[in-house]
């Protein structure tokens, strides 16, 4: 599994995966980088080894508002799929 000291690589190969997805036309990598390393983050934490992002995601989301809670007034829809990348590249799956 990858550590804590391997986000700068991963996060070149995340950012050129976000934006090779239609996604990246309404929210640029930019503004999701923070999203996509919580995820990241989560998924390298023991707590969620083996897990997969579909038996985890609500715990995830409540943990996301918890930690940014000035983002209240985003749609998880779009901010879970950022998240969701980084959880499964941790996890080593491809999302």
């Amino acid at each position: 599994m990858t550590q804590e000291s391997d986000w700068p690589y991963i996060s070149r190969q995340l950012r050129d995966e976000w934006e090779s997805t239609p996604l990246s036309h309404a929210r640029p990598w930019e503004e999701i980088e923070d999203d996509v390393r919580f995820g990241w983050e989560q998924a390298m934490s023991p707590e969620f080894e083996g897990a997969q992002w579909e038996d985890v995601e609500d715990l995830i989301q409540s943990r996301w508002e918890d930690s940014f809670p000035h983002r209240d007034f985003e749609d998880w829809r779009m901010v879970g799929e950022a998240v969701r990348l980084g959880f499964n590249r941790a996890r080593g799956r491809v999302a």
